[in-house]
């Protein structure tokens, strides 16, 4: 409702993984998880060209990957929502 209220509103959908397995796997598999929810988003009726979509892996944890709890809050997605402008802040542009 509030992308259909806004519609210059642009979202930025960030996928994350824990650390195990390898980097590379890491990042390939942060990148298809954002695409998920990307893809739930335009099947509910949000234009592509709103979207944008990275794959950062392992490198912004939230929480320790040395335990299977801390682990568990590092595999996730987050959805930054750029300005009435259609920018994104500073800080999401690591």
């Amino acid at each position: 409702e509030f992308l259909q209220d806004n519609p210059e509103r642009r979202l930025l959908i960030e996928g994350h993984t824990d650390s195990t397995g390898a980097a590379s796997y890491n990042e390939d598999l942060s990148r298809r998880r954002a695409g998920a929810v990307r893809a739930a988003l335009i099947e509910r009726g949000i234009a592509r060209d709103r979207l944008e979509t990275r794959g950062l892996g392992e490198a912004y944890p939230v929480a320790s990957n040395d335990t299977a709890a801390g682990r568990q809050q590092n595999r996730r997605v987050e959805i930054v929502v750029s300005d009435k402008d259609g920018e994104f802040p500073d800080a999401a542009r690591r």
